[in-house]
């Protein structure tokens, strides 16, 4: 489990669950729905995104390549969604979200967990920024980015969408999401829930996407097993609590001419 070392005092001083989390990131989200599901208490550290908190010194000091979410346990620092639902699995192991009965089931659960972080960037987030035009940063927010960003992959990907997303890139992307979530309809064909009759993290990881594909208007509702499945996620405490608590006051839809015309000033 890769946790990162720190010698910050603050940091190792800190007790109980910290989440530092974005309110529309589908990221965050999981993290969020995971410490509501296993009633964790924890305390919200709210980063803007739009003002740049995630690229200031002392959120670096917690997660090097700037992203969110990022949690401090007990004074450990653990980033990346699903190595922090993994983690969080091992520490609170009641209610199991990994089944216990079955190691079929269990590495089923764990594929989806981190199949959704294998497709995150070429597929989920080069659709979104696609959809929305661009990205969500500015030329100028570039040179820092540069100088603190250690993953190449992240920093190619903000490269390329200061310049726009190819539309064939887009269409693959979009290509790609229909073939997953054709996927999980089938597997909804014959369980309640993508791996089984409980709710695991496979569920977890992949609510999100849901929500901000279908906010943005990507047809994931023509698989009726899916939402379904997403219309049963809506009435748990986890998702109020998770999700919609952090949802904008506007539609999802709005995003596309908000980011343009900030864009147009930010130039």
């Amino acid at each position: 489990m890769p946790i990162i070392k720190t010698n910050d005092h603050e940091i190792k001083s800190m007790t109980g669950l910290h989440i530092y989390h974005a309110g529309i990131s589908n990221c965050s989200m999981r993290v969020r729905i995971m410490a509501e599901e296993k009633n964790i208490p924890w305390k919200s550290h709210k980063v803007n995104l739009s003002k740049k908190e995630n690229l200031e010194d002392w959120y670096l000091k917690i997660n090097p390549k700037g992203l969110v979410p990022a949690i401090v346990y007990n004074g450990e620092i653990v980033t990346e969604s699903n190595d922090i639902l993994l983690y969080l699995e091992e520490k609170f192991p009641e209610p199991a979200l990994i089944p216990t009965d079955s190691q079929a089931l269990a590495a089923d659960v764990k594929y989806w967990v981190n199949f959704a972080s294998e497709i995150h960037v070429n597929t989920i987030k080069t659709f979104v920024y696609g959809t929305l035009g661009g990205g969500t940063k500015a030329e100028s927010d570039m040179e820092r980015y540069r100088q603190i960003q250690p993953d190449k992959t992240l920093l190619a990907f903000h490269e390329q969408s200061l310049k726009g997303f190819p539309e064939g890139q887009v269409k693959q992307a979009a290509k790609q999401i229909h073939k997953v979530f054709s996927e999980i309809d089938s597997k909804l064909a014959q369980h309640t829930w993508i791996v089984g009759e409980q709710l695991s993290l496979a569920d977890i990881a992949w609510i999100p996407q849901y929500v901000l594909l279908s906010g943005l208007g990507f047809p994931v509702d023509q698989y009726g097993h899916v939402k379904r499945w997403a219309k049963a996620f809506e009435k748990r405490d986890s998702y109020k609590n998770g999700i919609k608590k952090w949802m904008p006051p506007v539609p999802l839809s709005f995003l596309r001419l908000i980011l343009k015309i900030k864009r147009m000033f930010s130039k």
